[in-house]
């Protein structure tokens, strides 16, 4: 069990019936790692980075019989404080008026490895962490949601409107900010359309922007591709919407198809990163998708059926991986992809699709909110930068 990779155990209780009770010797003190279902005998154990001991044991017990296993165990790398982000203070306007912290919702990285934070509504600002953790003012942004680098230094920055409506601003190397292009209002019984600025609207939009400049948005049910005038269209996705009404859900958001352009499903995508070839890799719940520049979706690795229904991780190639959910992923200089589960397993999939754990029980599902990780960079080889609510961290993944 390198890494904290987890590891499914399936105990023989011969004879007995009825709910499962589960226990790990010795238990870790960040968290529950033994993920269990009474009523299934099937388990999942994996080793967080704060485990000290080389060896746990699992026991499963049933109607008086119990079983045991030994593991040996490799606890997973410890991230590394780097940076301790500000609590930032603004008035929200309101009646009467409130001193409100503002947190970090997403972050960008640039050629030469500063970071750059999004703070939200009300402080509205746009934070650079230098390489030597000095943190200063870059801009000021209504209500900055999402950040990326594209070409020459340019960070594009997606503002969230007071109409449900979005602005996508471009911010220069030396702090000018100007609005490259606007959404309409977002209408739920519409739906997503496509079109020119100020009639094209979105859902929610996180960016990516490929080598050659063009720009990608993971929107609800689609991904998008944003024009240098401005427009919208539709790359791959179609179907079901992601914003309809309640009530109004279809059955294809839970089968993702591939193939070329809106012929293409997914389940859910979130995440996004482009490499040097300019595909773009989303995290697509429990799949990673790969898309390239003609809008041709494949499944990189993943599968949506697991032999059991609660929180796992598994590694394998291709379909034999499993992923628990959407988290923040990144892309090295090799094209290796990395991404945060659920559940804080940090994962390496390679460009042939296999995937393996390469950290645990980081910035995890339950943990206090100032320490979930919402964003992840590839620093330099076998390093990422961690960024949560609170601070920044380093952790070697090599």
């Amino acid at each position: 069990m390198p890494n904290g990779a987890a590891v499914e155990i399936t105990p023989t209780l011969t004879g007995v019936t009825g709910p499962v009770s589960w226990s790990a010797t010795p238990k870790a003190s960040i968290g529950d790692t033994l993920y269990t279902l009474s009523d299934k005998p099937i388990a999942a154990y994996a080793a967080p980075w704060d485990m000290t001991a080389d060896k746990v044991t699992i026991t499963a017990s049933a109607g008086g019989v119990s079983n045991a296993i030994q593991l040996n165990v490799k606890p997973s790398p410890a991230p590394a404080p780097w940076v301790d982000l500000p609590v930032t203070w603004g008035i929200a306007f309101g009646d009467p008026p409130t001193l409100t912290g503002a947190r970090p919702v997403d972050s960008a990285i640039d050629q030469s490895g500063n970071l750059y934070l999004a703070y939200s509504s009300p402080v509205s600002e746009i934070k650079k962490v230098a390489t030597d953790g000095s943190i200063t003012t870059y801009a000021r942004v209504g209500e900055p949601v999402a950040l990326a680098f594209g070409p020459g230094g340019v960070l594009y920055v997606v503002d969230r409107l007071a109409s449900s409506a979005y602005a996508i601003r471009r911010i220069s190397g030396d702090g000018t900010v100007s609005t490259w292009t606007e959404t309409a209002p977002y209408d739920a019984a519409r739906g997503t359309i496509d079109g020119a600025a100020r009639v094209a609207t979105a859902y929610t939009l996180r960016l990516a922007v490929a080598p050659d400049g063009t720009v990608y948005a993971t929107d609800g049910s689609r991904v998008r591709k944003i024009a240098q005038d401005g427009s919208f269209a539709t790359l791959a996705g179609g179907g079901c919407e992601t914003g309809v009404p309640p009530g109004s859900a279809c059955a294809e958001r839970r089968n993702p198809v591939d193939g070329l352009g809106t012929q293409a499903r997914f389940m859910g995508p979130a995440a996004v990163v482009t490499d040097k070839a300019g595909n773009l890799y989303i995290s697509d719940v429990a799949l990673i998708r790969k898309i390239t520049p003609a809008g041709e979706v494949t499944t990189l690795a993943g599968r949506t059926s697991r032999n059991f229904d609660f929180v796992n991780e598994i590694d394998g190639t291709g379909s034999a991986a499993v992923f628990s959910g959407n988290g923040p992923m990144t892309i090295d200089a090799a094209g290796n992809l990395y991404k945060l589960s659920q559940t804080g397993q940090l994962r390496k999939i390679t460009p042939a699709g296999v995937a393996s754990t390469v950290a645990s029980s980081i910035g995890f599902t339950g943990a206090q909110p100032q320490n979930r990780i919402v964003s992840l960079h590839a620093l330099s080889p076998g390093v990422l930068v961690l960024q949560s609510y609170a601070r920044l961290s380093k952790i070697r993944v090599d």
